[in-house]
């Protein structure tokens, strides 16, 4: 079996022994039937759900930032059709855009800044 990202001209890094060593430490606490709670902090995180949008909310997402389809789907990493289909209720966007999109509604001024460090040859504003 090839081992992958852990040996670095046959010998082993140090992440990769790090991570190898935490493995093998989960596994015997496993072995010995030991709680991992009693060997290792635990911790339990809530994640909240993202934002609900509709085709309305989007056009009033992308209205805050007063840019183009294109720009605004530059700006949130998706195709410039996908936002035509968002903002005409053809589709719904995922739970990651929807993320982006209760970024850009928490703090419009911030994400309006960003289209002027957009690289490459979409960073103008249409």
């Amino acid at each position: 079996m090839k081992k992958r990202q852990t040996k670095k001209n046959g010998k082993m890094t140090k992440a990769g022994g790090e991570i190898l060593s935490a493995l093998m430490e989960i596994k015997q606490a496993l072995d010995d039937g030991v709680p991992l709670s009693e060997r290792f902090t635990v911790r339990q995180v809530e994640v909240v759900d993202p934002g609900a949008y509709d085709a309305a909310r989007i056009c009033r997402t992308r209205a805050k930032l007063a840019v183009s389809q294109a720009v605004f789907a530059r700006l949130v990493g998706v195709s410039t059709v996908l936002v035509q289909f968002w903002e005409g209720g053809k589709r719904t966007p995922n739970a990651m855009a929807r993320r982006v999109l209760d970024e850009i509604n928490r703090d419009p001024k911030r994400w309006s800044q960003m289209l002027f460090t957009l690289p490459g040859p979409t960073r103008r504003v249409a």
